[in-house]
C-alpha cells in the first residue's frame, strides 16, 4: 500500500499531526488519532496495541491500515 502520510517514528507519536504533516489541520497526536481510529473501526472495547513496543515500520503499517479503513 502506498503511504498517504509522512513516515512516523515512535519519537513523534505524541506530536500533533498538524505539526508534522504539511497542510494538516488535525490537532490530535498520532497516538490519539490511532486510538480514536481503532475505537471507531473496531468498537469502544477494542484492545489498543502497545505502540511503544512496535518498530517504526510496524507503526507506519498500523497508521496506513487505519487511514485506509477510515476512508471506506
Amino acid at each position: 500500500m502506498e503511504r498517504t502520510v509522512n513516515s512516523i517514528t515512535k519519537a513523534n507519536l505524541d506530536h500533533r499531526i498538524c505539526d508534522i504533516e504539511e497542510n494538516a489541520t488535525n490537532t490530535e497526536t498520532y497516538r490519539e488519532f490511532m486510538v480514536y481510529a481503532i475505537h471507531k473501526i473496531y468498537g469502544g472495547d477494542a484492545k489498543i496495541p502497545n505502540f511503544d513496543s512496535m518498530s517504526d515500520e510496524e507503526l507506519n503499517d498500523w497508521l496506513d491500515d487505519l487511514d485506509y479503513l477510515l476512508e471506506k
